[in-house]
């Protein structure tokens, strides 16, 4: 695999870096401070993969098309392979990631997946489009974020309790909640319980892997911190579900992962198109979808 390249982006007090590798964020600052999760491999070794072209785990991490069985682990195999660099300038670029031999081999389509990175005054927008090439074959895909936030952002004068979630509704007192069994979306369903919108942190709420919701009517979220003011927020609209999710009791980070997609059911037949959440791009469509991220403090 050719080494990958990072590539530094600057505007105003904001910075980041990108990797080709993946085409992954891998630096997120603003005013020097850095907000975005650094991959410790001892916890969790990324810090915000694309995930491309699945969403979440495949019921015994395979999958039939066309009455032929293909293996693929859990979000898919974006994240993992570079990207080819397309435009940039100082506070912005373009990667993009087409289908080769070695792709079609787990994935038996054409597809190009165009990933944009552009600073603003106090964040980040990220831009997917997701071309399907072809003019004989439908594409059958999903794609989703998965940043990683630093959470506290500083760990000498705050803890993860100290933060709390806002999704913007003072009307809302309880969402429902996807259940995971064993990385599967179950049959049942819960709910979390919010006053006036807001939800404390605990580590107790990700006992049983990720927190995932319904983006109707949930458009955005923020996180921030009781004691700092500071913290991260993200507008989400073009997504269908947001996954909050953190590995473990001490871990210091928060991923905020707006999703065109979703882990397979425990009930799933295994076929590609009757998946939860897959998208079907028609002959030479593009499907665009971008999430926007704010700095605060």
């Amino acid at each position: 695999m050719t080494a990958a390249t990072i590539h530094h982006l600057t505007f105003g007090k904001m910075e980041a870096q990108i990797s080709t590798l993946g085409a992954e964020c891998i630096s997120l600052k603003k005013n020097g401070q850095e907000y975005l999760w650094q991959a410790n491999p001892d916890v969790w070794g990324r810090h915000a993969p694309v995930l491309f072209p699945i969403v979440g785990r495949l019921k015994d991490n395979q999958y039939t098309y066309q009455g032929k069985s293909y293996a693929m682990g859990q979000h898919g195999f974006a994240r993992d392979r570079n990207f080819e660099l397309t435009e940039k300038t100082d506070r912005k670029l373009t990667m993009i990631l087409k289908a080769d031999e070695t792709s079609k081999k787990v994935y038996p389509f054409d597809f190009e997946l165009s990933i944009g990175y552009s600073l603003s005054e106090n964040g980040l927008n990220v831009d997917y489009h997701v071309h399907n090439p072809s003019g004989e074959q439908t594409l059958f895909f999903s794609i989703g974020a998965h940043p990683g936030f630093g959470c506290p952002l500083e760990p000498e004068k705050e803890s993860f309790s100290d933060y709390q979630l806002d999704f913007g509704h003072k009307s809302i007192t309880n969402l429902p909640l996807y259940t995971l069994e064993g990385g599967l979306i179950s049959t049942k369903k819960s709910s979390l319980a919010l006053q006036e919108g807001k939800l404390n942190l605990d580590y107790k709420l990700f006992e049983n892997d990720a927190l995932i919701i319904d983006v109707d009517p949930v458009t955005t979220v923020s996180v921030c911190s009781l004691k700092t003011g500071k913290g991260f927020a993200m507008q989400f609209s073009d997504f269908k579900w947001l996954g909050l999710w953190t590995k473990e009791k001490g871990a210091k980070f928060l991923c905020l992962e707006p999703w065109n997609g979703i882990a397979a059911t425990t009930d799933h037949d295994g076929t590609l198109e009757n998946k939860l959440g897959i998208v079907q791009l028609a002959l030479q469509a593009s499907h665009k979808a971008s999430f926007q991220v704010d700095l605060l403090g």
